[in-house]
């Protein structure tokens, strides 16, 4: 699997946790495809910004080659700026990661044992390689630009797809394309698809997106009673 730090300026899904890139000086490349009109690329990035809280839904599709049928689950996600955001992976939830300013909690119910980490590190960091979801942050185009390569981009009206690459070499040992579709008219992310070189492949779709709503009371709280608790931080 690719190197697990990737920057997340999308707006939802690693809006979460596992499969970041690191924003440490990148190794320079060429555009593959300079020419592009990316001007609603730029207005969805730079309008994530004005995200505050938002919530959705999404179906995930693992693909392996090691597997003969693909895993398929569906789960959850809530946000509300900066930084809190909880994700569920099942019905009931088999996995739940919740994070806040203060740090990062992976519980897994069936085996109750909640692990505790350190919080995200500046910039909007977060993991996603088991989750695949990016988080809204404060990137802007230009900052976009610098690490990651636009190798295509096409639209059909308000709806946008868009396959990039990390100008980061490191990041790029294993992966052979992020592809993302998003509507430019109401902000939403519709697809993420997280492709590698062995042909695997991460896909979420989201639907019922709701964005700048208010969200459940206590909505990001996890209750530790009865659970094993591992502390990571230190």
């Amino acid at each position: 699997m690719p190197h697990k730090r990737f920057h997340c300026w999308l707006i939802f899904s690693i809006w979460i946790a596992g499969f970041a890139f690191t924003t440490q000086a990148a190794e320079a490349t060429l555009d593959l495809a300079p020419k592009l009109d990316l001007t609603q690329l730029r207005a969805w990035i730079n309008g994530q910004k004005n995200i505050h809280t938002l919530s959705a839904e999404f179906t995930q599709t693992r693909s392996l080659r090691m597997l003969r049928s693909p895993l398929v689950i569906k789960g959850r996600f809530y946000f509300q700026a900066p930084s809190s955001f909880r994700w569920e992976l099942g019905d009931p939830p088999k996995t739940i990661v919740a994070g806040t300013p203060t740090g990062l909690i992976i519980l897994e119910p069936a085996k109750k044992k909640v692990i505790k980490k350190s919080p995200f590190s500046s910039g909007g960091l977060i993991s996603s390689e088991e989750m695949g979801i990016p988080l809204p942050g404060k990137m802007s185009f230009e900052m976009f630009q610098e690490q990651m390569q636009v190798l295509n981009f096409k639209t059909s009206g308000p709806f946008c797809h868009l396959e990039m690459l990390p100008r980061d070499a490191r990041a790029t040992q294993a992966l052979a394309c992020i592809k993302l579709d998003f509507n430019s008219s109401t902000g939403h992310l519709l697809r993420l698809e997280i492709v590698t070189k062995d042909g695997s492949t991460l896909v979420n779709e989201f639907s019922n997106v709701q964005i700048n709503l208010k969200l459940e009371k206590g909505c990001f709280d996890v209750d530790f009673t009865g659970l094993e608790v591992i502390d990571e931080k230190n």
